[in-house]
């Protein structure tokens, strides 16, 4: 029996509002909200935005209360949302090459596993969120804040990873989904996004990237043998490190992420309705039809003469985005993108007074 066209969105992020339009667009009822909701609203799909309060089980449990399939899978999430898991995954199961990494349970432990690494060295905590819990870790001074910061006093411990002064971090959007010529499950891939973090933050992110040939092959072949084991359909987002033609796995996300958000503006079907076209099983179309850059700006609203010059610039859009903006631009290259957005940001910056300065009358 098909199941409802019902989809029930986790979360209430401006991601998960995103991802709504995207199911809406493909002509389902959607709800946006808790896994408590599913009993009365009786979703066939429920749709994880990777920001929501409900845990897994939470997510697995009203699943089968109401006969609804999750999105992406019960154990593709369970699987992700543990650093150490997927590392030893990618790492010892699938011979992905990584950084070097141990995982601490306490502050001697971390402190034990950086000397055999070495300084400089990363400090993360195991579960993933857009940076929190990331330190970079210089000296036996830093090691205080940095168990602190990726323990945050619930006794999660640490993960301790080598640090290699890469030339750029990379993220490849791979949607996984039936091949319609041959009604098989296959893999496409999305152009490289370039992506620049400041203390452990996405800033900056740019599609394409110009990989070398070898490192292109080399991430691909990352991203299909990781998605390949995760046994899901959607789109996944894998960040990886590049060193010359050398590639490095770092983790993988099973939804949209803020990396793809530059498929907004670059993309024929942007991350979100790649999202929703995939979990439904529906062709994919990866194609890029225009170079292009995104910048954050979280915790800033541009005022209406801020925006009015931004805007002004060529071929630049500015977006508010929960918790803060986007500035995003096309242009004959993501180089080009880049320098756009950048002046789109000095514009914000002129009217409004930088970050750290008081906002003009204006605002």
């Amino acid at each position: 029996m098909e199941m409802p066209r019902r989809a029930l969105i986790l979360g209430e992020s401006a991601m998960a509002l995103d991802l709504e339009q995207a199911y809406k667009r493909l002509g389902f009822e959607t709800r946006v909200g808790a896994a408590r909701i599913a009993e009365e609203f009786r979703p066939g799909i429920i749709v994880t935005s990777g920001d929501a309060e409900d845990t897994i089980g939470d997510v697995e449990a009203a699943a089968e209360r109401t006969g609804a399939v999750v999105a992406p899978n019960v154990a593709a999430c369970r699987h992700t949302a543990d650093r150490m898991a997927v590392r030893k995954q990618a790492n010892e199961e699938l011979g992905l090459p990584t950084l070097d990494y141990e995982f601490a349970q306490t502050p001697q432990e971390m402190q034990d596993a950086i000397e055999r690494i070495g300084y400089p060295c990363v400090v993360k905590a195991p579960t993933s969120n857009d940076g929190e819990g990331f330190s970079l870790v210089h000296s036996s001074a830093d090691l205080a804040d940095a168990w602190r910061e990726a323990d945050r006093g619930v006794g999660q411990g640490a993960v301790v990873e080598r640090f290699i002064d890469f030339d750029f971090e990379v993220t490849i959007l791979a949607a996984r989904s039936i091949d319609p010529e041959t009604g098989q499950l296959a893999t496409w891939f999305c152009e490289p996004i370039g992506t620049r973090h400041r203390e452990g933050k996405l800033v900056e992110a740019w599609q394409p990237a110009p990989l070398p040939e070898g490192a292109m092959d080399n991430a691909r072949s990352i991203a299909a043998r990781i998605t390949g084991a995760l046994a899901s359909c959607g789109i996944f987002s894998v960040e990886m490190f590049v060193s010359g033609e050398d590639v490095y796995f770092s983790q993988v996300t099973p939804r949209p992420s803020r990396d793809g958000l530059v498929t907004l503006v670059t993309q024929r079907v942007n991350q979100f309705d790649l999202q929703a076209r995939a979990t439904q099983e529906l062709p994919i179309d990866s194609t890029l039809v225009s170079p292009g850059a995104v910048r954050f700006l979280p915790g800033r609203w541009p005022s209406q003469g801020a925006l009015a010059a931004a805007l002004a610039v060529e071929e630049t859009t500015v977006r508010t985005f929960g918790d803060g903006t986007l500035v995003l631009a096309t242009a004959d290259s993501a180089g080009e993108a880049r320098q756009r957005t950048d002046e789109a940001v000095r514009e914000i910056n002129r009217i409004d007074g930088k970050p750290d300065t008081p906002p003009t009358m204006e605002n």
